[in-house]
């Protein structure tokens, strides 16, 4: 009975002593801290066509055991651009264990603007004309340049082009640093009497601040026909939101019409 206890305890202490050994010679040989992945800056500012290389200038990354891991770093992610024009850059750095390491650091973007979308046509339609809702409206970016190809729309309702009426539309466009844009309009159906002919603007969307002055005849350049012109209008350069201003010329028997959209940010 005795022998059995001294054996139990002899294995006891070589159990313990092999938990001991392993978990030493795993620290010594497991891996799993990352590098430390440090920048010199936690702020930086950078023109809107920076490159990767240059972003990762001042960018250092060492490890504990493969020493500096540098050249192994890269921008793993970019947030979306905020409102003053700032994105959050992550960088990544591996070493031999293939542990990551990361950093984040904040760029503010020289020159940076939101996508602006621009219309060569005003959205008034002849009663039971069709209504091609992407034919009129591009859009484009300092980032990106054209983004035409990438704008979507939503409507509240169909349009129906036998009615007479304003149907609500949303048109939305997000550059590649993940900024969306808006523009919320309406599509107008009109009886033919009052787009009997063509009223020619220089501009059919425009972008003001407010406070901005804003005259009507700068964006008039023309009509089929000779009449009477006269505006109507809703805007407020004082508060911002999305306004119209109709040019009309009237004849009098028939008129043309075409709708400027002026947006006051």
């Amino acid at each position: 009975m005795k022998k059995i206890k001294i054996l139990s305890v002899l294995l006891l202490l070589v159990s313990t002593a092999a938990f001991i050994a392993f978990n030493m010679y795993m620290n010594v040989i497991v891996d799993d801290e990352p590098p430390v992945v440090t920048c010199q800056q936690k702020e930086q500012v950078a023109p809107i066509d920076v490159t990767e290389k240059e972003l990762l200038r001042g960018v250092k990354a060492k490890d504990n055991r493969s020493g500096d891991v540098t050249d192994s770093l890269m921008v793993e992610k970019m947030s979306a651009f905020s409102d003053d024009g700032k994105r959050v850059v992550t960088y990544a750095a591996v070493d031999d264990s293939m542990n990551v390491g990361r950093c984040e650091q904040t760029i503010t973007y020289e020159g940076y603007e939101p996508a602006r979308f621009h219309m060569d046509s005003s959205l008034c339609y002849k009663i039971g004309r069709k209504v091609d809702l992407l034919s009129n409206i591009t859009a484009e970016s300092v980032l990106d340049g054209d983004l035409t190809g990438k704008i979507k729309y939503a409507l509240k309702s169909s349009i129906n082009t036998s009615t007479v009426g304003n149907y609500p539309i949303e048109y939305r466009v997000m550059d590649s640093g993940g900024k969306v844009v808006y523009l919320n309009t309406y599509v107008e159906v009109c009886e033919a009497s009052e787009l009997a002919f063509e009223v020619y603007l220089t501009d059919y969307l425009v972008y003001l601040n407010v406070g901005d002055w804003f005259s009507a005849e700068t964006y008039f350049a023309g009509s089929e026909r000779e009449g009477t012109l006269y505006f109507n209008s809703d805007l407020d350069v004082q508060t911002p939101g999305t306004y119209y201003v109709d040019y009309i010329v009237d004849n009098g028997s028939v008129s043309g019409k075409a709708r400027l959209v002026v947006v006051v940010e």
